[in-house]
């Protein structure tokens, strides 16, 4: 059982992703905001997680309940309830079929599981590298040969020990041009993280 944290240093977020991009993406997130987040993937995201198999990975010895995550993760329990805690999956929707990609956005998918409140599906409608060009946020469609350099330039990792104003901004800029389209809610999730940040300065 993990021992007990302090607030700030509590797990804020567990962030299931589908691939290596998005894997960076939460990765640089987490970086900048220096926020207590953690990311589960397939060896770093090299091996994808689809929708259609994402309630395999939530049935797992990690996921299956709320008592197994709190085996694994610092998270924060009041009144036998996780406090100030998400379980974000972030999903292409491009290789599942329309009525799986539906149920994993309205919930009904998740139906059943014991940690169904706490779990925001994230889509990118058909891919995130759709999602990155259409919002703005790079002005290209980025090739499968191209996606680490690509996004290690766009999702740099931080080592700085205090949080820039200017990476926030950042953020920021990125939650403005994602929120404009309507192929992702991608800025749910760096909403949440921005606002714990503030929580904990």
């Amino acid at each position: 059982m993990p021992k007990k944290s302090s607030e700030a240093n509590y797990c804020k977020a567990v962030v299931i992703v589908h691939g290596k991009s998005e894997y960076l993406l939460v990765q640089h997130i987490k970086s900048v905001l220096h926020l207590s987040i953690e990311i589960y993937g397939k060896k770093k995201g090299k091996n994808s997680i689809q929708i259609n198999r994402l309630m395999k990975e939530l049935n797992n010895s990690i996921f299956k309940s709320q008592r197994a995550l709190l085996n694994n993760y610092e998270i924060e329990v009041k009144d036998k309830k996780l406090k100030n805690f998400k379980l974000f999956a972030i999903m292409d929707t491009d290789d599942c079929v329309e009525q799986n990609r539906d149920r994993y956005i309205n919930k009904e998918m998740f139906n059943g599981h014991p940690l169904k409140e706490y779990i925001v599906p994230i889509y990118n409608i058909n891919t995130l590298e759709d999602v990155i060009k259409k919002s703005g946020i790079y002005y290209k469609k980025i090739k499968d040969s191209e996606k680490g350099s690509t996004y290690i330039k766009l999702f740099p990792q931080e080592s700085k020990k205090i949080i820039e104003k200017d990476d926030v901004e950042q953020l920021q800029e990125m939650y403005r041009k994602l929120k404009k389209i309507r192929e992702t809610n991608l800025e749910e999730l760096i909403k949440y993280c921005i606002d714990n940040a503030k929580l904990i300065e």
